[in-house]
């Protein structure tokens, strides 16, 4: 909860810096796609996941140079993850198990605005999110953590529950546009290790996120 204060604590503490100068306030609506992937030491990840992104966006600052952007937006993410199924008498079967939850985000981001002559701006800043995982617990013959010893190896449909809870990070990216149509890429850095929302959680072990994400937002102003 403390890093959820700070983020906005931090926009509430630029606001009044804003309000000093000739403002240009913007919100609207966006939407996009992003590809996820999931970073962890209890499995090789096979591939990303696709999902849409749908949300609002807001902006404000002078008419040049810098600005602050904030966006919220209801996505999902995951990750299909290298699994095996450990028969007896015979080798490890390869499987591939998805994990996928909901994501309910916003991000704050600070632009700058190199030249005044090319409407591109640079962006860097955060995320906060709360996760919803969609409760999928078919596959429960389909191990991780080790592909070779079932004795060391975790179910994989036992690391779903780490996908409800908030997830943190870092944002960066570009935009370009001006007036109401503005085209953003930004990549997104979860720091956040989703692995400690288990029950039986030991130390050691991590699991984050990250997204690469396209969106375009459509400003009523």
């Amino acid at each position: 909860m403390n890093r959820l204060y700070f983020f906005f604590g931090l926009f509430a503490g630029l606001m009044p810096l804003a309000l000093a100068a000739q403002l240009r306030y913007q919100m609207g609506f966006l939407s996009g796609v992003q590809y996820t992937l999931l970073r962890s030491d209890m499995f090789t990840t096979a591939s990303g996941r696709v999902a849409p992104v749908v949300g609002f966006a807001f902006a404000v600052g002078p008419r040049r140079w810098w600005e602050l952007t904030q966006e919220v937006v209801l996505t999902e993410g995951g990750a299909h993850a290298h699994a095996v199924y450990f028969r007896a008498d015979a080798p490890p079967e390869s499987h591939l198990y998805t994990y996928k939850f909901y994501s309910f985000e916003t991000a704050l981001l600070v632009g700058w605005q190199p030249s005044r002559d090319v409407p591109l701006w640079l962006q860097a800043g955060g995320f906060l999110g709360g996760n919803f995982d969609h409760l999928n617990r078919r596959q429960r013959e389909l191990m991780i953590g080790d592909y070779e010893n079932i004795n060391r190896a975790t179910r994989a449909v036992e690391l779903n529950d780490a996908f409800s809870g908030l997830d943190y990070g870092l944002a960066a990216g570009i935009a370009l546009g001006e007036g109401r149509f503005r085209a953003n890429a930004r990549y997104y850095l979860g720091v956040k290790n989703l692995y400690r929302y288990l029950d039986f959680a030991t130390p050691g072990p991590y699991l984050r996120t990250s997204a690469l994400r396209c969106s375009l937002a459509y400003f009523l102003k």
